[in-house]
Parts: structure tokens; C-alpha cells; sequence
């Protein structure tokens, strides 16, 4: 089946190219969860960026140790947005609210963030089809060079249809 072979391949991906580093990755009870849940059901995505001063390209990325790496976190972040927001698109998804953050009213200190955003997809098979592809996977790597810290929290996405 299809979906299986996603959640596989999604589980495979989250494991290997975000190594499941705990302020950017999701940890292996997270994981199993996500996977447990129907893939047939709209998915809304908030998530809220902290981005790095400067990019932190790793040994193995294209850009370590050339010019292209010398660019803020928030520039690695578009260049991340702009394959993420075609493929979000092409899945027939939107990018439901995207601001600049601004305080924290209620709850712990400190907190950094830069941007708050919510992304919806019309199921969650078709945000796991995003992450199990390889351009996409190939892409990831400017998220993980501009992000210091980023919280991704699944709503039920009825709420944003249409």
C-alpha cells in the first residue's frame, strides 16, 4: 500500500536527515505517534522558528566552507521555503498564517522566536508523501543550517479547510 511505504519512508527519513536532534527533530515517541495516526485526516502544522544569526551548514552539505554558506539563518530558511512551499502547494496544502513573533503572554521565558507559522494539508499521508521525497529531503538542509530551534505542533487540520 502507498501509505505505508511513505510512513516507512518518512519514519526512515526523520531518523537520517534531521538525526533526531531534540531541538529540531522529533524523538522516537513523537515518531511513533505521528505514524499511529490516520493518514486520511487534514493536518494543520503550527510551528514557530528560531533562526540561527548565521547559517550553520554541516560537513556534507553543499554549501559548508564556500561562499554560498555565508548567508543568516533567515536566508538558508527561504532558500528551505521555497522547495517546501511548492511542494506544500503541489499537495494541496497552503501556508494558513505566517508572522512575525512577538511575545510570549502566558507561559515560560525566555523565548526567541522569530516567525509563527501554520501550514495545512489536506491529509496527513500528504505531509508525510512531502517528507519522504528525496528533493524535498535534499532541500532540508537549509532548515537545519538557518533553524537554532523550531517547535512543530499538529493541529486537526478540519479547522482550516477551505
Amino acid at each position: 500500500m502507498r501509505v505505508n511505504s511513505i510512513l516507512l519512508g518518512s519514519q526512515r527519513w526523520f531518523r537520517y536527515v534531521w538525526g533526531m536532534d531534540q531541538k529540531l527533530d522529533p524523538d522516537e515517541v513523537q515518531l511513533a505517534k505521528l505514524m499511529s495516526l490516520p493518514p486520511e485526516t487534514p493536518l494543520a502544522v503550527l510551528n514557530l522558528f528560531e533562526f540561527n544569526e548565521v547559517a550553520n551548514y554541516q560537513p556534507g552539505d553543499p554549501e559548508y566552507g564556500t561562499s554560498a554558506a555565508e548567508i543568516s539563518g533567515q536566508e538558508a530558511f527561504q532558500r528551505y521555503s521555497e522547495v517546501a512551499g511548492k511542494f506544500l502547494e503541489d499537495l494541496g496544502g497552503r501556508v494558513a498564517m505566517n508572522a512575525p513573533f512577538e511575545q510570549v503572554l502566558i507561559g515560560p521565558e525566555p523565548a526567541n522566536w522569530h516567525v509563527a507559522a501554520i501550514m495545512y494539508f489536506p491529509t496527513r499521508g500528504a505531509f508525510l508523501q512531502m517528507l519522504s521525497d528525496a528533493s524535498f529531503q535534499h532541500a532540508s538542509r537549509h532548515r537545519k543550517a538557518a533553524l537554532q530551534n523550531h517547535l512543530m505542533i499538529h493541529l486537526n487540520g478540519e479547522t482550516f479547510k477551505n
